[in-house]
């Protein structure tokens, strides 16, 4: 799966296996000449992305670098007793606030 910036959207190409998932993004849309979804973009979206497994091109990498500038601590205490790492922090977070719990998306 590809995810490629045009101008306010975001194409997303051989996304079969993510389809589902990307028909819960309010705005999408498919494009059947193109064969692509197309989603509007916002930082949201394009992490939503990443966490799918997209690969995404250099215009929206920079995006997701940006948000991983420093350590994050979990909004809520993790019910787990394992230490744990910043990626599932981040993801823990992300869901929270997907879910509006613990502050804005």
């Amino acid at each position: 799966m590809n995810a490629i910036r045009d101008g306010n959207h975001i194409r997303i190409y051989d996304a079969f296996l993510a389809k589902e998932s990307i028909k819960e993004i309010d705005g999408r849309f498919y494009d059947p000449d193109d064969k692509a979804w197309v989603v509007p973009y916002s930082k949201e979206n394009v992490a939503l992305l990443q966490l799918l497994g997209a690969s995404l091109d250099d215009t929206l990498s920079p995006d997701i670098k940006s948000q991983d500038a420093g350590d994050e601590v979990p909004l809520i205490p993790m019910p787990i007793k394992a230490t744990p790492y910043q990626h599932q922090i981040r993801a823990y977070n992300f869901a929270l606030r997907t879910f509006g719990i613990g502050g804005t998306a």
